[in-house]
Order: structure tokens, then C-alpha cells, then sequence
């Protein structure tokens, strides 16, 4: 009895869930091959981290929603060069996961702070690996992040449109679902934060970094 109670329990907290969390499904494959059409998500309004893949109103067109990853965080600098960007000078970490074969798949890797956890995705550029390089370090100012779609050369993004307003921002990919595959492992993914801080705690830095230089 105490088992099925807690089966219950269980499958009642998963109805909630999926009445009151918004489900969405992928359209296209802008944010190939992390999500991609047909993939199932759940996106959960709150706090946004730097890797987390977020909802937000198309800038050039209100009336629509997009999925980008933020890779730039309030006070940071991003440079984008040579098919991968850096992120206060130092560059992500990449890793080619097809060994040259169609289509390109790209490990990128950020790392949390100690004790030190990887954050990883996966990213595609067509042929050959993506060139477009900014013209330098792009500020990221207060109450804004940087934002990148993972397949790389099919969406515009803020290397287009400049960082974002972060209330703009519908909610953070929390969960998805879709066919398991040899770069995704399992069908279903739970997708943490990364252990860093998140846009809030970025901003109160900076506001006491300013105070310091002040006083």
C-alpha cells in the first residue's frame, strides 16, 4: 500500500507539472542538435543562468518566440571569432565530435566554479566551420545577456542583434524529450544550471563593484 501511494504520489506530481509548466514542442532546428524539431520541452519561468537555453520574443519580430542559449551574462565581454567566441578573453572549449564527418557536431564546454562541474551542448556549423567574426569585444550591460543559437549558421542571434533585454525572456529550458541518439545518449534530459551566478547575482556584483570604485 505504502508503494503504491508513493506511485501515486509520484504520478500526481508529474500531472501538476505538466498542467502548470509550460510543454512545448521544437519547431525547427536552430538550436540543433541540443533540440531539435519535434523535441518535447518544458520551460520553467525563473532564474537564468549563463548555458541555459531560454524563450524569448524575436527581437526583429514580437509576435514570435525563440529558443537561444545565453553565453553572456551581464558585465561580461564576448567576442566572437574563427567559428567559436570568447567570453572575457578566454575561449570556450571545443571539441569535434563527428571527426569530419556531415553534418560538423561540436562539443562546447563552460565550466562551473570549484568544484568544478562541466556544462555542455552541442553545436553544428555547415561547411566550412563557421567564419563570422565580431569586429570586437561586445559589452554585455545591465539587465541584458548574450544570446547564441546553437546551429550556427541557419539563425540570427546577438551576434546580429546585440545583447537582449532580459525581460524578454519567457522562461529557461528545464527539461526535453526526444529520440536518443549516439551525441544526446538518452531521450529524456534533465537540463541543470551551471553552478555560476545567475543573471540577479551578476547584476548585484556589479552594482557593489560600483559602490567600491566610488567610495
Amino acid at each position: 500500500m505504502k508503494r503504491l501511494m508513493l506511485i501515486l504520489s509520484a504520478l500526481l506530481c508529474i500531472g501538476l507539472a505538466a498542467v502548470l509548466i509550460p510543454i512545448k514542442t521544437v519547431a525547427g532546428d536552430e538550436m540543433a542538435w541540443t533540440l531539435r524539431a519535434g523535441d518535447t520541452v518544458w520551460i520553467v519561468p525563473g532564474t537564468v543562468f549563463k548555458g541555459d537555453v531560454v524563450l524569448l520574443n524575436d527581437p526583429l519580430d514580437p509576435d514570435r518566440t525563440v529558443l537561444r542559449r545565453v553565453v553572456g551574462m551581464p558585465g561580461d565581454k564576448i567576442r566572437v571569432e574563427e567559428g567559436t567566441f570568447r567570453i572575457n578573453g578566454k575561449r570556450v572549449r571545443q571539441k569535434d565530435m563527428n571527426e569530419g564527418g556531415s553534418p560538423p557536431i561540436w562539443k562546447e564546454v563552460i565550466w562551473s566554479r570549484p568544484p568544478a562541474r562541466p556544462t555542455r551542448w552541442f553545436v553544428t556549423y555547415n561547411e566550412p566551420k563557421g567564419t563570422w567574426s565580431s569586429d570586437g569585444p561586445i559589452p554585455v550591460p545591465t539587465g541584458h545577456v548574450f544570446v547564441m543559437a546553437d546551429s550556427r549558421d541557419v539563425a540570427l542571434d546577438s551576434r546580429w542583434w546585440g545583447p537582449v533585454p532580459v525581460d524578454q525572456i519567457q522562461g529557461v529550458v528545464r527539461a526535453r524529450y526526444g529520440p536518443a541518439d549516439p551525441q544526446r545518449e538518452t531521450a529524456f534530459e534533465f537540463m541543470r544550471p551551471i553552478d555560476q551566478p545567475s543573471v540577479a547575482e551578476k547584476e548585484q556584483e556589479l552594482i557593489e563593484d560600483a559602490a567600491k570604485k566610488n567610495g
